[in-house]
């Protein structure tokens, strides 16, 4: 970056260079100088050279007590007053103003560049803070584009289980209605089934008293069975049916009973 200079410097500097020219530099001057010199003579310095100016102007300025670097000397200008031209030192007057004015643009520079820094510091800042508010963004986006999506799944979820819901209770109704028909089918059996039983207690109690009209008809006292007498017989004949399908009164029936007495009593009971 060019600093734009003070007339005194930018004097002083071509005087410098004159001096030089004039063989007046001695050998100590360098190519740098020399170049730094005519931007300085040309209005202008780099702000590294302005860096370094300060400095080197304190650590020189002894040197300006030598008798031929005084301006009223005969042998003036002496190597170092040449040198501090050339660095754009006034020789003459206050030779430590250009010394002065380095080190307060050095520190405005500074104060600029603190400012800058603390601008680009801030704007930074609102940087990282808007970045940080987009991801946060991104974030909660994010999370309710999750949440979005459980919401349906769980909608879809919920109308699939409602609907085999359903469908389970459908089946376990056909179930019940199926049951349900089952044990009307088994109460009309058992009714059957009791009414079966009363015709057969019925008979068994008509057989009962058929009997003991026979008994009393034929003149025959009761008998106990024997155990014998309960075994089966081989021919496995129902003597009290053959002996009912007999004509009353004949002489058939009552040689039958005779023969078969505790048998026909046995089964009549």
């Amino acid at each position: 970056m060019a600093i734009d200079v003070p007339d005194y410097v930018q004097s002083a500097a071509r005087r410098g260079l004159e001096w030089h020219a004039e063989g007046k530099s001695g050998d100590g001057v360098t190519d740098k100088t020399l170049r730094e010199a005519r931007e300085m003579a040309d209005g202008s310095v780099s702000e590294d050279k302005l860096r370094r100016m300060g400095p080197w102007f304190r650590r020189h300025e002894p040197d300006m007590d030598a008798p031929r670097n005084k301006p009223d000397n005969e042998d003036f200008p002496g190597a170092g007053a040449v040198a501090w031209a050339l660095w754009g030192g006034p020789t003459s007057g206050d030779i430590m103003r250009t010394a002065e004015w380095a080190e307060r643009k050095v520190e405005q520079l500074d104060r600029e560049a603190s400012a800058n820094s603390n601008f680009r510091n801030i704007k930074m800042t609102i940087e990282e803070q808007l970045l940080e508010a987009t991801a946060a963004i991104s974030g909660v986006t994010a999370e309710r584009d999750d949440l979005r999506a459980t919401v349906e799944k769980l909608t879809v979820g919920a109308a699939s289980e409602l609907e085999a819901l359903k469908v389970s209770v459908s089946e376990k109704d056909a179930k019940v209605a199926e049951l349900v028909a089952a044990l009307e089918v088994a109460a009309k059996e058992v009714e059957g089934l009791k009414q079966m039983v009363a015709s057969l207690e019925a008979s068994k109690v008509s057989a009962s008293k058929e009997a003991a009209k026979i008994v009393a008809s034929v003149g025959v006292a009761p008998v106990e069975i024997s155990p014998a007498d309960a075994k089966p017989t081989a021919e496995a004949v129902d003597h009290l049916a053959t002996f009912m399908a007999l004509p009353v009164g004949s002489k058939e029936r009552n040689e039958y009973f005779a023969a078969h007495k505790h048998a026909i009593i046995k089964a009549a009971l």
